[in-house]
């Protein structure tokens, strides 16, 4: 019983700083690789546990390697966009300036019930109050108001009503996002004339934004 306690313990404590290591994320947070990996764990911990014949060096190589393993994965994903729309999908929307999107909708299996049942868990009564509806790639669904249904406060009572939409990523750390910059409407000739107005190289922007208002916010590059 000495034997298994204690090695419940030093498991229990591995894996926590395993996880601890691999980050802050919540389970509902978590991407498909990091989910993978993190079943993996559990099973292997389990097993030095259960047979306490089988030495702790047999779990704590292979939890050594899956650990580097993604280290290394999530280094080369946030540095690769096509790799990481592979292995990890990219953001769904399903409602874009308030107009749902049922193909995308039937690609992500996601029924219409279902799509309600998750917005009114967010407060929302009807489709008819959303602008943005987007399901990112670790499933989570992300929705934002139109301004009209957003609450009031001082900086926007008597004021007219003016959609932003959303802040769509078209450049980051020096790349252009093709597909942010599908769904912002605007083309790499208007990324290029507006690098050229602002006299400023993609090379050189860390972000780069543009709402459904054409207002655009900049990031430069710490040198």
């Amino acid at each position: 019983m000495t034997t298994v306690f204690l090695r419940t313990l030093i498991m229990y404590f591995i894996l926590l700083f395993t996880m601890r290591f691999m980050g802050k994320r919540q389970a509902g947070q978590l991407e498909i690789s990091e989910l993978a990996i993190t079943f993996m764990l559990s099973e292997l911990a389990v097993l030095p546990i259960s047979d306490t014949e089988l030495p702790l060096l047999h779990a704590l190589m292979p939890i050594a390697v899956l650990l580097t393993f993604e280290i290394l994965l999530s280094f080369i994903i946030s540095r690769n966009s096509a790799l990481k729309k592979l292995l990890i999908g990219k953001p769904s929307v399903i409602i874009r300036k308030g107009k749902l999107d049922q193909k995308e909708l039937a690609s992500l299996r996601m029924s219409f019930s279902e799509l309600m049942g998750e917005m009114r868990l967010k407060g929302i009564s009807s489709i008819d109050e959303v602008e943005y509806a987007i399901v990112e790639d670790n499933g989570q669904l992300s929705v934002f108001k139109k301004e009209k249904y957003v609450p009031a406060t001082n900086e926007t009572l008597n004021t007219e009503y003016n959609e932003k939409g959303i802040a769509h990523c078209i450049i980051i750390e020096g790349k252009v996002f093709k597909d942010n910059l599908k769904l912002s409407g605007k083309s790499e000739k208007w990324v290029e004339k507006e690098l050229t107005r602002r006299h400023l190289d993609a090379k050189d922007i860390f972000l780069m934004t543009v709402d459904d208002n054409d207002d655009v916010f900049i990031i430069l590059k710490k040198n």
